[in-house]
This record gives C-alpha cells, structure tokens and sequence, in this order.
C-alpha cells in the first residue's frame, strides 16, 4: 500500500477544507438576487392596458423580491425596441419584459429586418388572458355585427373602412387582415406606435374600427358616447362582456377564435436560480386578492401558478398558435 507523505496528507487535508469552506459563499451568492432596483419593460407608451397591468403588479412584485420594480415604457416598432433592449442588458434578471405574442413572436416571424427570435426570451410566468374586442366609432352606422359586415362590403370599392392597430404585423393588423379576407372586402390599415394612440383616434374619429383587447373602461368610454362595442372575437366571453355578440356566431366567421395573454419574460440564457426567484416573486404577487381583483375587474383572467417548466410550455404553445395565425392570413411580412 502506497503511503501518502505527511506534506501531501497536509496539503489535501488544506484543500478540502478550503471547499467545504467556500461552498456556502457560492450557494449564497445563487441566493444573492436581487442585489438592488430590476426593472420591468413594459413595449408600449404610458397609460395603455400594457401599462396598467404593470402599475398593478409592479409593486406587489417588487415587495416578493424585496427591492424596488421600476416600469419602464419604450414604445415603437410593436415593441421590439423594447424586447432587443432587454436582449442587449445582461442576462442577470436586472430587466424582466412583460409581453405577449404581438411584441415577441410575431414581429420575428413576419419582419425580415428583426434580427431576434422567439426563443431568444423564454417565460418566467404567465400574467392574464384578455377577450379581443371589435369596436368602431361613435357616428360609424352600425350598431351589430351584420351591420359591420354589410357596411365593410358597400364601402370596400369606394371609400373603404379604416382600421388602426400599434403597427404593421402585429396581431391585431394580421386578425383585422383575416377579417378582411373573411368579409372579401378592401379595409385600409393604419399603423400606430401604441394602444393608447389607437384609441385616442378610434375616439376622435380618425379610424373607422379597432380590434383590441378589452378593458373595463371601454365600456365606460362607450356610455359616453366615444365609440362602440360591435363583438367579442373569442368563443367565450367573461360576465362582463355577456350583453355583447360573438363575432364567430355570424355567418362566415365560425372559426374566429382570438384572444391574447401577456407573460413576464427573460433572455434565455438567464440562471435557472434568477429564474426561479422571479418565478416565485411574480407567482405570489398574481395570487394576491388586491392583484386578482384589480386584474379581474378589467375582464381579464388571471393566470393560476406555474413551474418554470409549466411556464415555458405555455410559450411553446403560444409560438405554435402565432404560426397558425400567420398560415391562415397568408402573411408575409417584409
């Protein structure tokens, strides 16, 4: 049996406990985060749907990781200048984008000049779903679905129906596309830089129609006269939108089925224990009552708790749901 020297036993004897010595110091620096302020990048200007959720969930989020959550708005080019700008900061968990398939799977798929891909984000967690509404302008003359319809195809050869969208590709321009296509009648699009923007020319009537996703104060916007609500563009609809049709129960649009849902993402390269901690963070802050109250009374559904892996799964499929979505209106982008 080969004796080991008494210089050499000290020398192992030193270096184990070196490493047993340091392996509480890295497992607390995986524990260390948040070190200070993340921020949460919200693709669209203040004052949207976007931004409310943000305002919502920023502060319960932030009170889960114990700093603050600052919201940050950046606007433009249906927000892939906010998503290349998360892509562009470390891979730290110091940014967490809030989004949905209109701002990080479609603009990929359909504009050439965007250089990310879906999966260079990967989700975190889900937040809400929202119903996708049709809704026109106060002095547009329709006042039901096959109003919309008939008034769409009188118009088309002449002075075709305006619709706005917050820009070329996204999802509300490719369902007003299909909807084009369905009714086989020429609607103008006009692009925007946000929702609000949409909204605020919906209003003044400088666009005929939107199809957004709803939100509670549309309907107080529609007691006021400012525009109206035709249909709900999803096959269910919550308590709040039950004295409003169903776009696909009219003839011709019975596979009309849209509604959208933002998550809380990060770069794909982020730690799984960053991952985790936010995952946990944002879990919690979606189940608290004041959060699902506030989140609910805006007619959306709120997401129930998930895994990371559970998380990303709901991401696949929502990419695989976008692609379906591109087929079907033949888009091809630029």
């Amino acid at each position: 049996m080969k004796t080991v020297s008494p210089v050499r036993r000290a020398l192992i004897t030193t270096l184990l406990c070196s490493s047993l010595f340091m392996m509480p110091s890295m497992g607390m620096a995986n524990n260390n985060y948040p070190t200070g302020p993340v921020t949460m990048m919200v693709p669209y200007p203040a004052g949207g749907p976007s931004d409310s959720i943000a305002r919502v969930l920023s502060g319960p989020i932030g009170k889960q990781l114990g700093v603050q959550v600052i919201v940050e708005n950046l606007g433009g080019a249906t927000g892939s200048i906010a998503a290349n700008k998360v892509l562009n900061a470390k891979a730290d968990g110091s940014y967490f984008f809030q989004g949905t398939a209109n701002e990080l799977i479609l603009p990929p798929l359909t504009n050439s000049a965007i250089k990310f891909k879906p999966n260079d984000f990967r989700s975190v967690h889900p937040i809400t779903t929202s119903n996708l509404v049709l809704l026109v302008k106060q002095d547009l003359p329709v006042n039901s679905v096959e109003d919309f319809i008939a008034l769409s195809k009188k118009r088309a050869s002449s002075t075709p129906l305006t619709y706005g969208s917050v820009g070329v590709g996204s999802l509300y321009h490719l369902i007003s596309d299909r909807l084009s296509q369905t009714l086989n009648a020429n609607l103008v699009h006009v692009p925007y830089r946000g929702t609000t923007n949409v909204m605020q020319d919906l209003a003044g009537g400088q666009i005929d129609f939107a199809i957004q996703a709803f939100s509670k104060n549309m309907k107080d916007m529609e007691k006021e006269g400012r525009y109206k609500i035709i249909a709900v563009l999803s096959k269910e609809k919550p308590e709040i939108l039950q004295e409003y049709p169903i776009l696909s129960d009219a003839k011709g649009f019975e596979d009309f089925n849209y509604f959208t849902g933002s998550s809380y993402l990060v770069k794909k390269d982020t730690p799984e224990h960053i991952v985790e901690k936010l995952n946990k963070a944002i879990s919690a802050a979606v189940q608290e009552p004041e959060v699902r109250n506030a989140l609910g009374a805006d007619g959306r559904v709120v997401a129930n708790p998930m895994t990371p892996a559970q998380a990303n799964d709901f991401y696949q499929a929502e990419i695989r749901q976008t692609e379906d979505v591109i087929k079907q209106t033949g888009f091809k982008g630029n």
